[in-house]
């Protein structure tokens, strides 16, 4: 049966985890410090998005275009901050993959997401 969900992939599929996997893994081999900016700007990601719409259940009940316009402010915001803080684009730019991901209603991909964020949302709990 795995044979046929791989034909079936949704196009792009691939190619969107993919990406993810690579920045994902080459963030894994930087330094602490990095990993930990990294994290910080997840977690500040996390903590906008649960201000506005306090969880993912909450999100996914959102009209396709409310979702669409968050990710466009996602990426807006992702833009500025590479501009200035190349590690907070990042973190905002993985949170964004996994909004694409909840947007799609991808569980595989959410739970996968959710767990490498998990991993650098960790590092960069700057709070104790």
């Amino acid at each position: 049966m795995g044979w046929f969900s791989k034909k079936t992939q949704p196009p792009g599929r691939r190619e969107f985890r993919a990406e993810f996997e690579a920045a994902t893994a080459r963030l894994r081999r930087t330094d602490e410090v990095t990993q930990m900016a990294v994290g910080h700007s997840i977690n500040m990601a996390h903590s906008f998005f649960a201000q506005r719409f306090g969880d993912a259940k909450s999100f996914r009940a959102l009209s396709a275009d409310e979702k669409h316009s968050y990710i466009q402010s996602l990426t807006a915001m992702e833009e500025k901050m590479m501009q200035k803080d190349p590690h907070a684009g990042l973190g905002f730019g993985l949170f964004k993959m996994w909004v694409g991901a909840l947007t799609a209603n991808d569980e595989e991909l959410v739970r996968e997401f959710s767990n490498a964020l998990a991993f650098f949302s960790k590092k960069g709990n700057l709070g104790g």
